[in-house]
């Protein structure tokens, strides 16, 4: 049986860190084969803590969204405000284990059906090129590419994909 929630006790976002680090490892073993230094990405992307986490995530107009596959986590995807004008989305990830089950689609309908009642004009992404099954799911929901919102370092640039989608 699937399940969404939304984090709230400390339980819910040590379930998040766990997926967050293994969202960091695959992401630091994808960036080497793209010659990005691993704790370029680590520093940059990664290291969350359950505690840091909550301090994040459970502030008023962000939220970290966890799905579970019959009581196991399986994918987790939060949101923040990016300005007056913009909420963003962050860490995007489905437990390999648990992929092609429309369990990425599900956490996405449910973040942007949280974020449009706050009535701003667009949702951010910032992903990699190579997470590729996030980038698809991002454009089935009507994100386009876009330019940088945020700089980053010149050693990681070649691989930064920048998203956006208008608020209905």
């Amino acid at each position: 049986m699937f399940s969404l929630s939304i984090a709230k006790s400390p339980d819910d976002f040590e379930i998040a860190a766990a997926l967050c680090r293994e969202l960091a490892e695959w992401d630091v073993a994808m960036a080497a084969t793209h010659g990005v230094d691993a704790q370029l990405v680590m520093d940059l992307y990664h290291g969350e803590t359950a505690a840091s986490l909550a301090r994040r995530y459970a502030q008023p107009g962000t939220g970290m969204l966890l799905a579970s596959w019959d009581g196991r986590p399986a994918g987790c995807l939060a949101f923040s405000v990016f300005d007056d004008t913009a909420d963003e989305l962050h860490r995007f990830y489905v437990d390999p284990g648990f992929r092609r089950k429309g369990i990425g689609g599900s956490l996405m309908r449910a973040v942007i059906n949280a974020v449009e009642t706050r009535r701003k004009k667009w949702l951010l992404a910032h992903t990699t090129i190579y997470m590729i099954d996030a980038i698809a799911i991002y454009r089935a929901y009507g994100f386009d590419f876009c330019p940088p919102f945020r700089d980053v370092p010149e050693a990681v640039g070649h691989t930064e994909v920048f998203l956006k989608r208008e608020a209905e």
